[in-house]
């Protein structure tokens, strides 16, 4: 079975070796007070769910949190999933009946099948840097479609899917433009299972648009390519393993984690007892 593209384990520094020493990928004044901010959002809006990062553009979001909870009973509840599908990849996966298997079995690998999902213990929350909602749109698409080819309950696999998209803060007015206002295929999920976490501009367009990333774009054209299991050596991916590492050991740290917890009691979710529990956790590592 397909177990999807690598990725270095930022827990083990013996693993990574001199790879993290030297320059790390650039970012600017205000990230790592932004992406703390984003952190506490993302992890209030989660619903209990488990959290699965979906691409690139979370990457950093992947990273911090996981440093942050570290030594929780959260932590293994974090998923960074390789998955990117573009308007013009569209028909790839028809085209090449063995990507659409590499996929499968690779979603499979991480229990986020039909069957999966609607088997799991607590929700899944997918959670994704957002314009359009294409991507969430063409991956809950890939599920349903799978479901149905099976013969299996979609309306079981819905009531345990959430989606957390990531959006540029603007202005609000009644004429604000809503991503998931004007998406076809969000009707065939539960009302109430779409959440917005809005992020300043600086923010939302480095992870999107500007900044190195760890891994390759997992496009349908790179499903299944046993390439993709190796470790990538490019100079803009080891300044962002850098980076990603420097994330993961600065939510670690004491100070980091009480600038995490301040955040957290300012959140609405802390009127239900799984978000005051995990906040002792956390205060408990403090």
């Amino acid at each position: 079975m397909f177990s999807g593209p690598f990725r270095w384990d930022l827990t083990n520094r013996n693993h990574l070796g001199s790879l993290v020493d030297g320059e790390q990928a650039p970012s600017y004044p205000d990230f790592l007070d932004e992406l703390l901010s984003c952190c506490s959002k993302v992890l209030a809006m989660s619903g209990d769910s488990d959290l699965i990062f979906i691409g690139r553009s979370p990457e950093s979001i992947f990273d911090h949190l996981s440093g942050l909870l570290l030594d929780t009973s959260w932590f293994n509840r974090l998923v960074l999933l390789h998955f990117s599908i573009g308007f013009r990849q569209e028909a790839i996966p028809t085209q090449h009946p063995e990507a659409l298997v590499a996929m499968r079995e690779y979603l499979q690998h991480l229990e986020l099948h039909p069957e999966g999902i609607a088997t799991r213990v607590t929700p899944v929350a997918f959670i994704d840097l957002v314009a359009t909602g294409d991507t969430f749109g063409r991956l809950v698409t890939f599920i349903r479609d799978w479901a149905n080819s099976t013969g299996y309950d979609w309306n079981a696999v819905r009531r345990r899917l959430r989606l957390i998209g990531i959006t540029e803060r603007t202005k609000t007015s009644p004429k604000t433009w809503r991503w998931q206002q004007h998406a076809s295929w969000v009707g065939s999920l539960q009302s109430g299972s779409i959440k917005n976490v809005s992020i300043p501009r600086t923010l939302w367009r480095y992870l999107g648009d500007y900044q190195y990333k760890v891994t390759e774009s997992y496009t349908p054209s790179r499903w299944g390519d046993p390439a993709l299991s190796l470790p990538g050596y490019s100079e803009g991916q080891v300044k962002a393993l850098r980076l990603a590492y420097h994330l993961f050991e600065s939510g670690r740290t004491k100070e980091r984690r009480q600038q995490f917890s301040s955040l957290l009691v300012k959140e609405p979710a802390m009127k239900y007892p799984w978000f005051r529990n995990l906040l002792r956790e956390i205060r408990g590592l403090e």
